[in-house]
């Protein structure tokens, strides 16, 4: 149970890669408990995610990560996590500020009573562009080859500042990202966007 909690981050790493190499190299069935989900990607062939004593979703970690089965889920899995952003269902898609997602009819006919849902999009999932969802960045991570822009949705006032579902995460290929106090646009790939009703929590698409 969490046998490396208390480790420091360099030694957390390789002592989660040799325990993961004695176990498959012993071939025996090993249960391990932790709340850290990293050590649950890179060590688990197959990942239970629980909340409150209950079983969420039981799946392989990619599947997880690409086919979360509900918000919990999708806020779990994933460093920095999936951005969640409450939006209006509107033709042709769903909106969110100045800017309309494009959702399929389908999808949005699987939970035809409700006006409101929650997009899920992982930080890779967005790049830069001239239309999109609008970004008040706010402060930015440059890693080298990626940078990590955090930030408000574009003309969110004061009170939203503060709404988890108004604050962004975008991971961006540039050696040249935007700075502190720049508005930018970020373009979606539909592909890559998921839908979940807010009234079951649950993935419709």
């Amino acid at each position: 149970d969490e046998p490396l909690s208390n480790l420091d981050a360099k030694l957390r790493v390789q002592t989660r890669t040799q325990i993961a190499a004695l176990q498959q190299r012993l071939g025996v069935t090993t249960v391990y408990v932790t709340h850290d989900q990293v050590e649950a990607m890179t060590m688990g062939d197959r990942v239970a995610v629980m909340s409150d004593g209950v079983l969420q979703q039981v799946d392989s970690p990619l599947a997880l990560y690409d086919t979360p089965k509900n918000l919990f889920v999708a806020g779990f899995i994933g460093s920095p996590a999936m951005n969640l952003i409450d939006g209006t269902v509107v033709d042709g898609g769903v909106q969110v500020g100045d800017y309309v997602v494009p959702v399929a009819r389908e999808v949005l006919d699987k939970a035809p009573n409700e006006t409101t849902l929650t997009l899920g999009i992982r930080p890779e999932s967005f790049s830069l562009g001239e239309e999109g969802i609008g970004l008040d960045v706010a402060v930015v991570e440059e890693l080298g080859a990626d940078a990590y822009l955090y930030g408000t949705l574009m003309g969110a006032d004061h009170a939203d500042v503060e709404d988890a579902s108004r604050q962004i995460v975008a991971r961006i290929s540039s050696r040249r990202p935007p700075q502190h106090g720049e508005q930018v646009r970020l373009v979606i790939d539909p592909s890559n966007v998921h839908v979940f009703s807010q009234e079951t929590t649950e993935r419709i698409s």
